[in-house]
């Protein structure tokens, strides 16, 4: 047997308990230091990748980009947050050719819950084409998102008709022919302006559904005063989570459409069919929806595709999309070590200063060239023999031209000035002036020589304008870029003239007495609003080009604009 002999005296041999107690003490006392080290340090937190995606009000970021769907809207953007949209659809009817719409519109997001919009229409249908409508909008939502259930949002529209209506969407009542004949002697209808009201509701259920339905009631304020009223809904859920990248639904749409002439018969239409959302970046989105007629007044298809783009809002709060939201969670070992382990953790991340291209307080001094074109199609009757005969009839033709500016385009220049009293919005005056032309006629007869002179003549005229406007712009933080919108009010003049004719005798233009009265050109008030997108060479030299839209008294005088130019910036 091996004997262990402990060296030392008694002292040693008394503080050999203690020793025990020591080595056994410290271990356990380390291994809680090192236990503690380790929860206080070796804390994994793990999510899914959050992008930055703006939310309007608390609302998912579903909710907060102005389309929910192809036919619904939803909610209001963030504080100032922009949305693009380009919308494509195509409707194939029982009978006759197809009808195709293309629609472009921008959104702003206001404070309070408010936005503002602009948007225009365009139609091709039977080999023929043009613009159609252009729109201002504007919505305001009642509470913030979940204050009130079902979100409701209220929606105002406001529509300029500023072509001519080439396909009606309720058939004529039996026995009608007369009037339309008439109308048809002096070409085509125009599109009426009209107004259309909603109600927006959205919703969203056990944080994988998300529902909005529209109630919309439209009436025209001219023509066949049309009156169109109906729903359309949405239901979409995600079925690719990570960013919500893919999303897959149900849509349907519902109309009533009656004129003042069948308003006992009206037109139902009910479509139906599957949607689909892909968001190839965090700030697009591409919308498919393949409608499909139920009812015998609905189209057989109703086909729709978006592609949509919002940004900005930097002062909106930024929320991860609904499937990641209440995901986040903590590694095993340290859920499992109390009340700690429900907490949300929240990372902040720092962002570097970024170059200034736009000041809060500038002038703004812009030079540009124009290319104008009118609302309505260069078309002037061929034959003065014509006029003479329609005149003395009792119903002049005179051709569907330009009553104002003259032609079917012009080209010109202009330029304004402008002062931004904070980054977002500034205040200016506007002035350009345009190379028209204008077809015109003069035409003598008597029967008491006898003698006839007919011949055309040309109205070459400058027209000009002034206005003060309004400019609302965003400069997208980190680039170059600053879209905008504006409207103004002012008088244009130069325009207008008009050659009317006078007839005495019987309904035969060889046997008539006429004579042409020429009218010079006069003042009109003249209101402008378009959108445009600005970009900056450097601080003070910037490039602008925009689209817009004038209106003055009458459809036939009404007139878009291509702008493009040079910025300078003090």
């Amino acid at each position: 047997m091996t004997k262990i002999r402990f060296f030392g005296g008694a002292r040693q041999r008394r503080l050999l308990p203690l020793i025990v107690c020591a080595c056994s003490v410290f271990p356990a006392a380390s291994c809680c230091v090192l236990a503690q080290t380790a929860s206080q340090e070796e804390v994994v937190i793990t999510a899914e990748e959050v992008p930055s995606v703006p939310s309007a009000y608390g609302a998912p970021p579903t909710f907060s980009r102005s389309r929910f769907s192809n036919a619904v809207n939803a909610y209001v953007l963030p504080p100032w947050a922009f949305f693009f949209g380009e919308l494509f659809e195509g409707q194939g009817f029982r009978h006759g050719p197809p009808d195709y719409l293309f629609t472009q519109e921008i959104e702003m997001g206001l404070p309070y819950r408010f936005n503002v919009a602009a948007e225009t229409q365009f139609e091709r249908f039977n080999g023929g084409g043009g613009a159609q409508t252009v729109s201002l909008e504007a919505r305001w939502a009642l509470a913030d998102w979940n204050k009130i259930p079902l979100n409701p949002t209220l929606f105002a529209e406001y529509k300029f008709g500023v072509g001519t209506i080439r396909h009606e969407e309720v058939p004529p009542p039996a026995g009608a022919g007369g009037e339309e004949e008439e109308e048809e002697e002096g070409g085509p209808p125009k599109v009426p302006d009209a107004y259309e009201v909603r109600l927006l509701l959205a919703q969203e259920f056990g944080g994988r559904f998300e529902w909005a339905m529209n109630w919309f009631f439209e009436k025209e304020n001219t023509g066949d005063r049309g009156r169109e009223w109906g729903f359309s809904q949405a239901l979409m859920t995600p079925i690719l989570l990570p960013n919500e990248r893919l999303k897959i639904g149900i849509e349907m749409e519902y109309k009533n459409v009656t004129t003042k002439d069948t308003r006992g018969d009206a037109v139902n239409s009910f479509v139906l069919g599957p949607t689909v959302a892909w968001k190839p970046t965090a700030q697009t989105r591409l919308d498919i929806s393949p409608l499909f007629g139920c009812t015998h007044d609905s189209p057989v298809a109703d086909v729709f595709v978006a592609f949509s783009w919002l940004f900005g809002g930097e002062r909106a709060e930024a929320e991860a999309p609904v499937s990641s939201r209440f995901r986040y969670f903590t590694d095993a070992a340290y859920a499992r070590r109390g009340k700690d382990s429900g907490k949300e953790m929240k990372q902040v991340a720092y962002v570097p200063p970024c170059p200034e291209w736009y000041g809060d307080r500038e002038w703004n001094v812009n030079l540009w060239g124009t290319y104008t074109f009118t609302n309505t199609e260069f078309a002037p009757n061929p034959s003065l023999i014509d006029i003479v005969q329609s005149t003395s009839e009792g119903g002049p033709v005179l051709g569907t031209y330009d009553r104002y500016i003259g032609g079917d385009h012009a080209w010109g220049g202009g330029g304004d000035v402008k002062y931004f009293f904070c980054r977002y919005a500034g205040v200016g005056v506007e002035g350009f002036a345009l190379d028209a032309s204008k077809p015109g006629f003069d035409i003598f007869e008597d029967q008491s020589v006898p003698i006839l002179i007919k011949q055309r003549i040309n109205h070459n005229h400058t027209v000009g304008a002034v206005l003060g406007t309004l400019t609302l712009r965003y400069p997208i933080p980190c680039t170059r870029l600053a879209p905008y919108a504006w409207a103004g009010v002012g008088a244009i003049f130069g325009g207008g003239e008009r050659d009317q004719l006078h007839t005495q005798g019987p309904p035969d233009a060889f046997l008539v007495n006429a004579q042409t009265d020429h009218f010079g050109s006069e003042t009109k008030v003249l209101t402008q609003f378009g959108a445009g997108l600005e970009v900056r060479f450097a601080r003070h030299v910037g490039w602008t080009n925009d689209l817009n839209f004038g209106v003055i008294d009458g459809p036939r005088n009404n007139f878009g604009m291509f702008r493009s130019g040079l910025n300078f910036a003090f």
